[in-house]
């Protein structure tokens, strides 16, 4: 669990976290010296019962609302800390306004500096408090009174904490590994060291990482949680990693580590859902230029909304990152206008990996409902999704998505692709039509080559095979070696089959030296011989033995009889074929090479024998 402070700067938020833990967190020279925070700075605190948070203290000077920001992104319970003798200041209302974009589920407002002010003036802060937090989406409990100079209220906190840790929904440690980076430092005898929440899975000692956007491999040397060196992370928890195998010059705050269970990768782009705070100054309009906060990184960006975005509403827009990250789906973001720098709003991603030229914005994408997302997701990918980037794109664990795609009757898994059953209906639907064109421009064909009509079809190859092999089962289509045609489908030519027996018959007088289909057309007069052979060849009459010289099916018999009866007491020797047949080199070597390609021989140096005895 991750308890972080917010609020208005000299609030005493520093002071609070030592009270609680007994430890100083202002660890740089210059925030003891100027008596305010400036880094994020961290500190365990003892809940009872074995159980340990990791509390982190955020900055409330205007000036470091990045660093605040970062600091805040995978709290579970925010303590936003105000000023008894000031009430709720603007940097109060900035910090809470990211605490309810970054979708913090609990929340305790913590009255500070209590031994500074009357009762009656404490009693209207409190009430004043109460009030603002009560339309807040955040959870917040009621507020309570403290003082980190007297000890009031201190035991009270702690107790209070140590019972909404009980209400924090654990985070699943099934789910891959990640961990926005908040902090990189070398040490003596360790090497590089990065520090962050682990926002979901975990990680051993010797695992293998990733570091993105730069995409540097590397294995993690030793972990360390809450000062304890440990074999393994937990998810929800701060965490120290020592790696190996990535420089330095990789890693830096805005980093993502990872574990290469799930395909993760950078983006330039992102399809969200945007909620502009009313206190906006203006909309967001195409092209608006955003400051873009996920996890501890800030980027540039480019908001092209669906529609404008008025203060006070909300719309899906894409955002065009001026540089690369790393996100998933259900991620909280925070915006801030480029100038003057404020916080305006913030929102939830909805497509980490958006195709290029989406058209389709199905309502579904924005809904809570996995089931709901993943159809508005296929509807986006007329190709698919794969089966390993669907955790990414849904934004739950691995074993989730799965379920979640299983539910879904309109979805179909094809291998390690899932598409939607329609897509697999209309392609082989379009296939229908393309040999129906086919039959109708060659009708003496006796189907089309396969590799042809899945070049004319639309959709990758698991598609198309599933829809011809789901029309094949519907007997609405035949495939036969390498062939495909319509069911029913009866090839024809002209002259019909009184002119096939004729040029089969041409074929068997001219035996083992039948003509070549070109010398076939001058003495036939027909220009679609190419058509009636494979037709008669269908029907096994003939078979070509060259790309354009058919052999009549006795012919082919008499020689294969041939090779029998000289394999049976010795090598086939091509010369003594020759002899035995009477025919040139120009048949006789196709022949042999026939016989090898069909297994009725095999080549030995210069000669062949029978492939089995009979």
């Amino acid at each position: 669990m991750i308890i972080g402070t917010a609020g208005h700067i000299d609030h005493g938020k520093s002071t609070l976290v030592t009270a609680l833990t007994g430890r100083p967190v202002d660890r740089l020279a210059e925030e003891r010296r100027r008596e305010i925070t400036i880094e994020l700075n961290f500190a365990p605190l003892e809940l009872g019962s074995g159980r340990v948070a990791g509390m982190v203290d955020v900055p409330g000077h205007e000036d470091f609302i990045r660093t605040m920001v970062a600091g805040a992104s995978g709290v579970d319970l925010a303590l936003l800390v105000i000023a008894a003798d000031e009430a709720i200041m603007p940097q109060t209302e900035e910090h809470l306004l990211i605490l309810e974009q970054l979708g913090i589920p609990l929340g305790i407002p913590v009255i500070t500096k209590a031994d500074l002010v009357d009762p009656d003036w404490l009693a209207l802060v409190v009430a004043e408090v109460a009030d603002r937090l009560r339309s807040s989406p955040i959870t917040f409990d009621a507020p309570i009174v403290v003082s980190a100079k007297t000890g009031t209220g201190i035991d009270a906190l702690r107790e209070r904490l140590a019972a909404q840790a009980k209400l924090v929904e654990p985070r699943s440690a099934a789910d891959a590994f990640r961990m926005p980076i908040d902090r990189v430092f070398s040490l003596p005898g360790v090497g590089t060291v990065v520090t962050g929440t682990v926002w979901s899975g975990r990680v051993a000692v010797g695992d293998p990482v990733l570091s993105l956007p730069s995409g540097s491999r590397g294995r993690i040397r030793s972990l360390e949680s809450y000062g304890q060196p440990v074999e393994r992370s937990e998810p929800g928890a701060r965490t120290a990693i020592a790696v190996t195998g990535i420089e330095r010059s990789a890693l830096s705050r805005g980093t993502v580590l990872v574990s290469d269970r799930l395909p993760w990768t950078s983006v330039s782009a992102l399809d969200v859902e945007i909620a502009l705070d009313p206190r906006a100054p203006r909309p967001l309009r195409a092209r608006t230029r955003v400051r873009f906060l996920l996890g501890t990184v800030e980027v540039m960006a480019r908001v092209l909304p669906r529609s404008n975005i008025e203060p006070g509403s909300s719309g899906m827009a894409r955002l065009r990152l001026e540089s690369p990250l790393v996100a998933r789906a259900q991620d909280r973001f925070v915006l801030r206008s480029y100038s003057p720098v404020t916080t305006i709003g913030g929102g939830r991603v909805l497509d980490p990996m958006p195709p290029r030229r989406a058209v389709a914005w199905p309502s579904g994408l924005s809904s809570r409902d996995p089931g709901e997302r993943f159809r508005s997701l296929l509807q986006r990918r007329p190709g698919g999704i794969e089966s390993s980037v669907l955790p990414i794109l849904l934004g739950v664990p691995e074993s989730m998505a799965g379920q979640v795609a299983r539910r879904e009757t309109e979805a179909r898994r094809l291998g390690s692709l899932w598409v939607t059953a329609s897509l697999v209906q209309e392609v082989g639907r379009r296939a229908l039509d393309v040999l129906r064109d086919y039959h109708r421009r060659h009708p003496g064909e006796p189907g089309m080559p396969l590799e042809t009509l899945r070049h004319a079809l639309p959709g990758g190859d698991l598609v198309i095979e599933a829809a011809l092999d789901d029309f094949a089962r519907a007997r609405r289509l035949v495939r036969r070696e390498g062939l495909i045609a319509l069911a029913g489908f009866v090839p024809r030519v002209a002259g019909g089959e009184a002119e096939i027996d004729r040029i089969v018959e041409i074929l068997a007088e001219a035996h083992l030296a039948p003509p070549s289909v070109p010398e076939l057309e001058k003495t036939t007069g027909r220009r679609d011989l190419h058509s009636l052979l494979r037709l008669a060849a269908a029907r096994g009459r003939v078979e070509a033995v060259e790309r354009d010289r058919y052999y009549a099916r006795e012919a082919l018999d008499q020689f294969t009889g041939v090779l029998h009866d000289m394999g049976r007491v010795g090598a086939i020797v091509p010369a003594a074929v020759r002899d035995r047949l009477g025919i040139s080199r120009k048949y006789l070597i196709p022949l042999l090479e026939w016989a090898d390609e069909r297994g009725i021989t095999v080549r030995e140096g210069d000669g062949r024998r029978l492939r089995s005895k009979i």
